[in-house]
């Protein structure tokens, strides 16, 4: 297995309350490749991996450990009269993570990170052109067990 065959599921799972009555929009990158090169919609969140760490041995246990980052815009505006109401998504989004930690099935470990802060922010964030604007930062990781994936040979 790779990235790709988990990504959209962790993206699925940050489809969390808008506090609109609605949900937040989370693009995907691989069953629809929607991941925007300028942002229209409000709140969004854009999942990626930030680094992976391969360890294999001739008789181990094989395992890829990624770090990943989700970016939550929530407002199109850097107000800082918005502040309480990102502050709101922090429990939303700590309830999501903890709801799947397997995402589905399709790794073997998924976790807020706690060596870096799980979720920076409130913070003003940019994103391509657009105007600075109030957000979320998510640090995760995923633990995916990838034996049998590859042949490890002297």
């Amino acid at each position: 297995m790779a990235v790709e065959d988990w990504i959209d599921a962790l993206a699925r799972l940050w489809e969390i309350a808008d506090g609109r009555g609605g949900t937040l929009k989370s693009y995907r990158s691989y069953e629809r490749a929607e991941f925007p090169e300028a942002l229209t919609v409000y709140p969004c969140a854009l999942t990626y991996m930030v680094d992976v760490t391969h360890e294999y041995s001739a008789g181990g246990p094989a395992v890829d450990v990624y770090n990943g980052r989700t970016q939550f815009h929530l407002f199109p505006s850097a107000a800082k009269s918005l502040m309480p109401q990102a502050m709101r998504f922090v429990a939303r989004i700590r309830n999501a993570a903890a709801s799947s930690i397997t995402l589905g099935g399709t790794v073997a470990h998924f976790a807020l990170r706690r060596d870096v802060p799980s979720i920076e922010g409130p913070v003003v964030l940019k994103y391509g052109s657009e105007e600075p604007h109030i957000g979320l930062i998510v640090n995760w990781r995923v633990k995916e067990n990838v034996s049998g994936d590859f042949i490890v040979s002297a």
